[in-house]
């Protein structure tokens, strides 16, 4: 079983589309899917609620600091639980970060999605200090051919690894809030992003 997470205090970089596309392209490639809501915003959730059965993906809302508690009895139930998270820097982040084994954090191609990056890495490091967590890694998403090199320069200067895939801008990216399937190779994309072998 893997739990990977999406995470980012910025508001805007693409975690709940990434999570719940994540969570399509798992079940349609025949896994037993968790997607698990740990955003007060509850967007997970709510497609959850409308579109999940169609695609026999679990949800489950989750807005208490418990979430790393709870997961070595989810894990077996499931093969893949997906995390949304909160986009804030709060024990939720923390209860987040602790039960994943991939953690992703998605940045669109602009500098502002960059500079917030140091006190979310700070977080993640700290646990680090005290317990075995995940090595964080940053996804370029929402890309369009942007110059990425000075972007990664700036990533690279804080020691964080940069994931080896992009995601592309695509429409059919915000059709799955619509309910709609996650075509080939958007999902081939997905996939790519949260293989266990590329994080």
């Amino acid at each position: 079983m893997v739990a990977v997470s999406f995470v980012h205090q910025k508001g805007g970089t693409g975690k709940s589309t990434l999570a719940i596309s994540s969570a399509v392209a798992l079940a349609q490639a025949g896994n037993r899917v968790l997607l698990l809501d740990a955003d007060y915003q509850g967007t997970s959730s709510e497609w959850g609620n409308r579109f999940g059965h169609r695609f026999q993906v679990a949800t489950r809302s989750q807005v208490q600091p418990i979430l790393h508690s709870e997961m070595p009895e989810l894990r077996k139930a499931y093969e893949w639980i997906v995390i949304d998270s909160p986009p804030t820097l709060s024990e939720m982040t923390e209860s987040v970060v602790r039960a994943s084994d991939t953690v992703i954090i998605p940045v669109r191609p602009a500098l502002p999605d960059i500079w917030a990056l140091p006190w979310l890495v700070a977080i993640i490091r700290k646990l680090g200090q005290r317990e075995k967590v995940a090595v964080p890694r940053v996804v370029f998403n929402q890309y369009a051919g942007e110059d990425l090199a000075p972007l990664r320069e700036q990533i690279s200067a804080w020691n964080l690894p940069v994931h080896p895939h992009t995601i592309p801008v695509d429409l059919a990216f915000p059709a799955v809030f619509s309910g709609r399937p996650l075509p080939g190779p958007l999902a081939e994309h997905v996939l790519r992003l949260i293989d266990p072998g590329q994080c």
